[in-house]
C-alpha cells in the first residue's frame, strides 16, 4: 500500500473508535493525517512519471506546502477561459481537488497548532471526507494533460 494510501487508512481508524476512547490527540492526527495523505498523493503522482525511481525520493522532497498552496489558490482564482480546451466540467474537478487541498491544509494547521481548538468528530470526519473525496476526484482526471500540469506546477514557485 502507498503511504499517501496508509495515512488516509489512518485517519479513517483514528476517527472509527469508540467516543469514550476519542481524544483530542485522535482527532487532530486524523486531521493531519488526512491533508499529509492529500500532500503525499499529489506528490507521488507528480514524481511518477521522473524517469529515474532512485531519484524519485529526492525530487518529493522537493515539494514545499506553501507553494503548493499558492499554486492551488490561482487555480481556483482562475476564470474558466484559462482552460480553452479543456472540459469545464473536468476544470471544476480540478478545482476540488485545490481547493480541498486549501481547506485541509488550513484544519491540518488549526489542528497542529492551535491547542485552544477543540475538535469533535463531525468536524474531523469532515476533513477526512476532504481527503477522501479529492483522493476519488484525482482518480478521475490523473491521466488528463491539464492535471498532470497541474502536478508540475506544485513544484514551480508561481511569479507573482
Amino acid at each position: 500500500m502507498a503511504y499517501h494510501d496508509e495515512l488516509l487508512a489512518y485517519a479513517e481508524e483514528l476517527l472509527r473508535r469508540d467516543e469514550q476512547e476519542l481524544t483530542q490527540a485522535h482527532l487532530r492526527r486524523a486531521v493531519s493525517a488526512a491533508y499529509y495523505a492529500l500532500f503525499h498523493l499529489l506528490i507521488s503522482e507528480a514524481t511518477l512519471h521522473w524517469s529515474r525511481d532512485s531519484s524519485r525520493p529526492a525530487l518529493g522532497r522537493m515539494f514545499e506546502h506553501g507553494v503548493m498552496r499558492r499554486v492551488s489558490q490561482r487555480l481556483l482564482a482562475a476564470s474558466l477561459s484559462s482552460f480553452p480546451s479543456v472540459d469545464p466540467a473536468a476544470v471544476q474537478r480540478l478545482r476540488a481537488v485545490a481547493e480541498h487541498f486549501v481547506n485541509l491544509q488550513d484544519a491540518r494547521h488549526t489542528a497542529d497548532y492551535h491547542n485552544g481548538v477543540v475538535w469533535n468528530r463531525t468536524e474531523a470526519v469532515e476533513a477526512f471526507a476532504y481527503a477522501r473525496e479529492a483522493f476519488a476526484i484525482w482518480s478521475s482526471i490523473r491521466h488528463e494533460d491539464f492535471a498532470q500540469e497541474f502536478l508540475v506546477s506544485l513544484l514551480i514557485k508561481p511569479r507573482d
